[in-house]
């Protein structure tokens, strides 16, 4: 059986600890609540520099494919005006969080230059052949077709303090027929 003075020992423990905990749960919502903000900050950085990845790995692959697609003579015969260049660039940009209509593209070919402007407005004649029109010189038999696109990713989350990055993809290739 346990003394008096035993018992007395072990409910003054038992309460000791008790208030003790109470302390400590106090303390635990205080650490909490200063970390917050930086676990929040850090998260959502994270996600936003995972978002402008994507959309600059999406640019290059699209400024590429769009450059390569605007030299490669079709089967079907009819080579690409300047206008369905811009289009598969802008079509081929297409990932999450990115409006394609925001794109700006830049078409520079051996004799021409046209732009699609985000606005939809366009400088150039979009309706040329890029790699056949005119005929091309023999010093000019080797140029090359250059897909550029420009575009400003705003921010998808809150409590980023960049709220907007530029971002610029080239694609580049050479004329394989004229």
């Amino acid at each position: 059986m346990k003394s008096a003075n035993q018992a007395r020992y072990m409910k003054s423990r038992a309460e000791r600890r008790k208030a003790r905990l109470r302390r400590d749960a106090g303390a635990a919502a205080v650490e909490f609540a200063l970390v917050l903000p930086i676990l929040l900050a850090l998260v959502f950085g994270i996600i936003y520099f995972g978002y402008i990845f994507a959309a600059q790995i999406s640019l290059n692959s699209s400024a590429r494919d769009a450059s390569r697609a605007g030299v490669v003579q079709p089967i079907s015969g009819t080579a690409m005006d300047c206008n369905a260049i811009a289009q598969a660039a802008r079509t081929g940009a297409l990932t999450i969080g990115l409006d394609t209509t925001k794109i700006k593209v830049k078409i520079t070919g051996p004799a021409y230059t046209c732009t699609l402007n985000t606005d939809g407005t366009a400088t150039g004649d979009l309706a040329k052949l890029m790699c056949t029109q005119p005929p091309l010189p023999a010093v000019q038999s080797n140029a090359g077709l250059t897909v550029e696109l420009a575009y400003t990713a705003v921010s998808p989350v809150p409590l980023v303090p960049l709220s907007s990055v530029n971002l610029k993809a080239t694609g580049a290739f050479q004329c394989e027929y004229n």
